[in-house]
């Protein structure tokens, strides 16, 4: 059930601006492959607790220590 409403949630924000301002186009569809999959790979990440939120960030706090 969650997963489909993040499936909503991201047609509603992405996907819908692109499409009713032609102006967008070009910036929405470009490099998705920067910024869409490891996006998507990194939420699989946390989702199954394989990440934690904020673990990149407490792992160079406690090197700086």
């Amino acid at each position: 059930m969650q997963l489909i409403n993040y499936l909503i949630l991201f047609f509603n924000m992405v996907v819908v601006p692109c499409v009713t301002v032609p102006e967008n186009w070009n910036y929405c569809y470009k490099d998705m492959d920067v910024w869409l999959f490891p996006e998507i790979q990194r939420g699989w990440d946390l989702y199954s607790g394989r990440e934690k939120p904020y673990q990149e960030e407490q792992e160079i706090l406690e090197n700086y220590k």
